[in-house]
């Protein structure tokens, strides 16, 4: 935590809910919900997904602990990616990218004189290694500093630790491929799976498939390694999602 002078927090959340907006004050919104739960978990930065705010229209989150807000839309009301920054950090922007259609989020910027690139991303649910690729160009065109990318991939990295049904295994062996031969051509690396080689944990649930899978991820570069001290996920609640947390030292 930044009050501290010792570390900082990413907090990631996935699915943030077509009732983003709902923040503001409308109904008990699921995003809503974990958002407070990242809250009490005091993260330093916020990553939204599906925020569901429309090109143009989306109003600033009443958050009054994270006055600086970036989002990335689309012309419907679906997908939209969110970053906050709260307001106790140190923090200047130096560039931002911005995907037109909604999908990821791409700032440069300086937090408390480290400089750093954060990614946060959308990924489709089909062609996602395609996806990954493209956007991983696009990061090496502006990268500055440490890169952190946070995400909710719509694929997993380990097809036999990273879900919990067989079928499900089988059928994401290639994407899950892909990935991991992403990862090392852009010497990029799972922070939860470093931190935790055996465990098993998911951050989706699939009702539909009565399945759960690990598909939201943070990636760090390998200039991140020494300052990463922890990776957490957080329980399912409300959401079909689970909050993941990244701690990294000043």
């Amino acid at each position: 935590m930044l009050h501290i002078g010792k570390h900082f927090r990413l907090g990631f959340l996935p699915s943030f809910g077509s009732t983003a907006v709902g923040y503001v004050g409308e109904a008990e919104p699921d995003g809503r919900m974990s958002f407070f739960n990242l809250r009490a978990h005091d993260a330093d930065i916020v990553c939204l997904q599906e925020t569901h705010f429309r090109h143009l229209d989306h109003p600033k989150l009443y958050t009054p602990q994270y006055l600086t807000q970036y989002h990335s839309t689309f012309k419907t009301k679906a997908r939209g990616v969110t970053l906050l920054i709260h307001n106790r950090v140190a923090f200047q922007m130096h560039r931002i990218l911005t995907d037109p259609k909604g999908r990821y989020i791409i700032l440069v910027c300086t937090i408390n004189s480290r400089i750093y690139t954060l990614v946060s991303i959308y990924a489709p649910n089909a062609a996602q290694s395609q996806f990954l690729s493209q956007v991983l160009q696009k990061v090496t065109d502006i990268q500055l500093g440490t890169l952190v990318i946070c995400g909710d991939l719509n694929m997993g990295l380990d097809p036999l630790k990273d879900h919990s049904s067989v079928v499900t295994c089988s059928q994401h062996g290639t994407s899950s491929q892909r990935f991991r031969q992403l990862l090392h051509r852009y010497n990029l690396y799972d922070a939860w799976r470093l931190l935790h080689p055996t465990e098993r944990d998911y951050t989706f649930r699939s009702r539909v498939h009565n399945s759960y899978s690990r598909i939201d991820y943070f990636l760090i570069s390998g200039s991140a390694l020494p300052y990463t001290i922890d990776c957490t996920i957080l329980p399912l609640t409300w959401s079909d999602h689970s909050p993941v947390i990244l701690t990294l030292a000043l």
